[in-house]
């Protein structure tokens, strides 16, 4: 496996959460989110958006998080994540990686949270306004910080300089 960043997605059907490595794999940092214009557009559509941010970034691998439920087993989420990523390398020829990402949501609240943000924007609950563009901004900060979660969790069970092997 050729050395170089990895990127991690949070795969949803409104927002995608991007992280991204440093050259070294030592550091996994949020990168934004990738807004889905259609809503229900099947899982196997891949915005450009995103595939620009790939040819961009240039990454060896991107991860892409698979919501097991809690039994291990795979639901209509886990399903429509695997098909996004193989869509995905197909449209960008990066390798891709199923990761268990299961409760990275849910952590990455809990994580935000503790940076203790002010009141109101704690409070704000904020709607995407498709007509201004606007993004609902506590949601776009809680998808990229659990695709950095889960990169970083990614990185703590492989060997330093070890490469990508596959998820669940």
């Amino acid at each position: 496996m050729p050395r170089g960043r990895l990127m991690a997605l949070d795969y949803g059907r409104r927002r995608i959460g991007v992280a991204i490595t440093d050259p070294t794999r030592t550091i996994a940092a949020p990168r934004g989110v990738v807004e889905r214009s259609n809503r229900r557009a099947p899982g196997t559509a891949v915005p450009r958006a995103l595939t620009e941010l790939v040819a961009e970034l240039d990454p060896a691998a991107i991860l892409v998080g698979i919501p097991l439920l809690m039994d291990g087993t795979a639901g209509e989420m886990a399903e429509e994540a695997r098909a996004f990523a193989q869509a995905l390398e197909e449209a960008t020829g990066v390798r891709t990686v199923e990761w268990d990402e299961r409760l990275s949501t849910a952590r990455a609240e809990r994580e935000i949270l503790g940076m203790d943000p002010p009141r109101g924007r704690r409070r704000r609950k904020g709607r995407t306004d498709e007509r201004r563009g606007r993004t609902d901004e506590r949601k776009g900060r809680t998808d990229e910080m659990a695709a950095a979660l889960m990169l970083s969790s990614y990185l703590r069970s492989t060997p330093a300089g070890a490469g990508v092997f596959g998820g669940p």
